[in-house]
């Protein structure tokens, strides 16, 4: 019968328990890279919607958002923190707070999620103009990229 002798194999269970130990703090850095990523692609799309400061009808919609709207859904723009719920670790892209134009309907303002919404898919008196799903869309592939290499760099710097 053949007999092997491995030297050092204790050393590597002991990393490979170390690295399963931090898997979520892993996961966690990984969900951050790839969301950063996606966010600039959102923030980079809320600079390009068009402008239009006239009033919108059935008839002639508008195009775009005033110069104020576009400034305040641009800093209304952030990640939620990243939680883990049921093993499930993730973070949210959204709008908060209210716009700084008052009106009698709102008179704290228009809600930035509520003007993100009418541009994202349109309305009887605005042109839809897409922003968040074309910014995913075409940040994806980089995001998934990037949530790898952060992974493989940190399951690197685990198993040194």
């Amino acid at each position: 019968m053949a007999k092997m002798s491995v030297q050092g194999l204790d050393e590597y269970a002991l990393r490979l328990s170390n690295l399963s130990k931090n898997t979520g703090q892993i996961v966690r850095q990984a969900v951050y890279e790839g969301a950063g990523v996606v966010a600039d692609s959102i923030k980079s799309g809320l600079r390009q919607i068009p402008v239009d400061n006239g009033r919108g009808t059935e008839d002639r919609k508008l195009h775009g958002i005033t110069n104020r709207q576009k400034a305040d859904l641009i800093d209304a723009f952030g990640l939620a923190p990243i939680e883990n719920r049921d093993d499930y670790i993730q973070t949210k892209a959204g709008f908060s707070g209210y716009g700084k134009t008052k009106s009698k309907k709102y008179p704290n303002g228009l809600p930035n999620a509520l003007l993100m919404r009418s541009v994202e898919s349109g309305t009887s008196f605005r042109q839809k103009t897409p922003v968040v799903r074309k910014a995913v869309n075409r940040s994806r592939k980089a995001a998934v990229q990037a949530m790898g290499d952060k992974i493989d760099e940190l399951c690197k710097e685990d198993m040194k």
